[in-house]
């Protein structure tokens, strides 16, 4: 699920603690003297950026622990039951994390992020049809800010079924949302290799190169395009350059792999 982002600075737990605890205090202050109703409670701004800046520090009991206190102060969010929804993927309960999208849904129907995270259980779960009617119900919603995601994730589901034409129309509609979207160039780089289209496939790699020059994953198909072009030697030490960029991980291990064909071909 192209739907965590953990490049934000891990914050210290007791500051992010202590902000929390400010925050609670402030929406049981308000609980208290408030003749409010608890549905009409609105959640603060601030509060839900340290529920954010814990969960992308990878603090998910602080989380949760923020998310309970939310529940229990009458607070319905739709927010606080997709950052709920996340958690629970990452415990690895995604039928947990359904229900909760679901409810984020039901407070706001064009929630696009909900759309496309719930699309993304459902492709994992193998329930196509379900995943294709989430992805475009959050890409084709004009007021979603990265309708590449979405797209992205539907050019991955045709893949998964074989829809080649289908896939790359799908990466290409991302890109057209976002030119600089490495995911789509990098994807489309793997299908146009995949379907014997050396040329179109190295365009494309070398677009997602500008994008992130040191993905392992872009020399490993450099290394697989040069060697099907030909050029054996400029394929090792592309394999040999992901290496020293990561020597571990699957990329590694593939480059590995693809290194010891190479010298046991010659």
């Amino acid at each position: 699920m192209s739907t965590l982002n953990n490049s934000l600075p891990r914050p210290g737990r007791a500051i992010t603690f202590f902000l929390l605890l400010c925050c609670l205090l402030t929406i049981f202050g308000c609980a208290g003297s408030s003749t409010k109703e608890p549905e009409k409670r609105e959640l603060s701004e601030q509060f839900y950026e340290n529920l954010l800046n814990a969960f992308n520090a990878r603090d998910y009991d602080l989380v949760k622990t923020g998310l309970d206190k939310v529940n229990e102060a009458g607070i319905a969010d739709k927010r606080t039951r997709y950052l709920g929804a996340l958690v629970a993927l990452v415990e690895n309960d995604p039928d947990k994390a359904i229900i909760k999208l679901k409810d984020a849904l039901v407070m706001d129907p064009g929630f696009a992020e909900a759309h496309n995270t719930l699309g993304t259980i459902y492709m994992q779960q193998k329930k196509f049809a379900l995943a294709e009617t989430e992805f475009l119900k959050a890409g084709s919603n004009s007021l979603y800010h990265t309708p590449e995601k979405a797209y992205h994730n539907l050019g991955n589901l045709y893949r998964l079924q074989d829809k080649n034409l289908q896939a790359q129309a799908c990466y290409n509609k991302a890109i057209s949302f976002n030119k600089d979207y490495f995911p789509s160039h990098y994807e489309l780089s793997r299908l146009y290799f995949a379907t014997d289209r050396l040329t179109l496939a190295r365009e494309e790699i070398d677009e997602a190169q500008q994008i992130s020059p040191d993905h392992p994953g872009v020399w490993l198909q450099i290394g697989k395009i040069e060697e099907a072009s030909g050029e054996k030697n400029k394929a090792v030490e592309a394999f040999e350059h992901l290496l020293k960029l990561a020597p571990g991980g699957t990329f590694a291990d593939q480059a590995t792999k693809e290194l010891k064909r190479i010298n046991n071909s010659n």
